[in-house]
């Protein structure tokens, strides 16, 4: 309101300038001609007051008095440039029964957390960019650590990373990422077009890793430390997940692209994607293969997954993976996992969508231990378009 209260000042002071000159007295018919023409000059001149003022009036009254810009916005020095600021909160109840006690968990959804990120961008050239990304996850009693023995102040109560990233981009020449983040094969056991993936897809650790089991013989739960758990037992053999890595994408040729990544601890993986929308279906898929070396227990591993959106909203998704081991005395391990589902729009402040899933996980923890997961989705969106962005809270 300084700004306001100033200006009003000027306008008093004008027009008290304004009759002081009008009331002068001259004699000489030159002088009269010229103070006809100042007092014109000082008419129009109220008028533009005038009317500057009400609207200034009218502004102070709704609360929209134009101010300055403030200095603490975030905004990029250069005109090509851009930066964006984001983050999400994700907060759920878990309901679990380990065939002995049921409890609830209020927890956050380790499947997509939450989190906040800074993205920045510049056009170097019509064809290069260049840009960054940070982003650090905050989960408090995370899905997968809370357990029967610890159902709050499960996660270690700080930011954790999840992408420190630079990165160059080209049409012509494909993209190079240099840091921690998403290396190649991340994310190829988890393409789902379902709409249903935030509350069950093919990695069952997220929903619900900590959960210790119940032995019936012993009539105790597991041992957190030694297992199994249900994280333990349960793997979609999804890449090398993120890590230190530098990361090669090529261009993209008719919706397939390929990648690959040079990985802390000298492991590298390679990774093929495709998307693509028909005139009745899209259809998304990808396949990748790592060699971790030194950075995991086992010797190579093959993951992939494929799912199919029809327009009706009936939509299909498979995954499927293995892990070669070749310590003596190890089993290879596989997993198989189906989903058929369906979305719609009953209501119309965003689609809904609903399916049913199954998978089978095999000597992921040890040897002959087999482990199955059957699941019923259910997912409400509400897009940014509907009535309910206008509910203050």
């Amino acid at each position: 309101m300084k700004r306001l209260f100033g200006l009003r000042a000027v306008i008093t002071m004008i027009v008290m300038t304004g009759f002081l000159l009008g009331s002068v007295s001259i004699a000489t018919a030159a002088d009269e001609m010229a103070i006809k023409e100042l007092k014109k000059l000082i008419e129009i001149q109220q008028q533009q007051i005038d009317a500057l003022k009400e609207q200034v009036d009218k502004l102070s009254k709704t609360g929209m008095v134009p101010e300055a810009a403030p200095t603490g916005v975030v905004k990029s020095g250069n005109k090509t440039a851009s930066v964006q600021l984001y983050g999400q909160v994700n907060r759920g109840v878990l309901v679990a029964d380990d065939g002995n006690k049921t409890n609830v968990y209020h927890v956050d959804n380790d499947s997509s957390s939450t989190r906040f990120g800074l993205k920045g961008m510049a056009e170097v050239s019509d064809d290069l960019a260049i840009g960054t990304k940070i982003e650090v996850q905050f989960e408090s009693n995370s899905t997968a650590d809370v357990n029967q023995n610890n159902k709050r102040n499960a996660t270690t109560d700080n930011f954790t990373k999840r992408h420190l990233d630079f990165w160059m981009g080209s049409k012509t020449m494909g993209k190079l990422s240099i840091g921690y983040g998403d290396t190649a094969s991340n994310g190829t056991a988890e393409i789902d077009l379902s709409g249903t993936d935030l509350v069950g897809y093919s990695s069952v650790s997220d929903i619900a890793g900590g959960i210790l089991f119940y032995d019936n013989i012993t009539q105790s739960l597991t041992d957190p430390e030694v297992g199994p758990k249900v994280g333990s037992a349960f793997s979609n053999m999804d890449g090398m997940s993120r890590d230190d890595r530098v990361r090669y994408d090529t261009p993209d040729f008719s919706g397939f692209y390929g990648s690959t990544s040079f990985i802390a601890d000298d492991a590298i993986d390679v990774a093929l994607r495709y998307s693509g929308k028909f005139s009745g279906f899209k259809l998304a898929g990808a396949l990748g293969y790592a060699w971790p070396e030194d950075a995991r227990d086992f010797d190579g591993q093959v993951s992939g997954s494929l799912s199919l959106l029809l327009n009706s909203g009936f939509n299909a998704t498979f995954a499927a993976g293995g892990r070669e081991y070749d310590t003596t005395g190890r089993d290879d391990s596989n997993f198989y996992y189906g989903k058929l589902g369906y979305q719609w729009k009953p209501f119309s402040f965003g689609l809904t969508a609903i399916s049913i899933d199954y998978g089978s996980y095999n000597d992921i923890a040890l040897n002959d231990d087999d482990a199955d997961t059957f699941g019923i989705q259910f997912v409400q969106k509400v897009s940014a378009s509907s009535s309910f962005k206008s509910i203050s809270l």
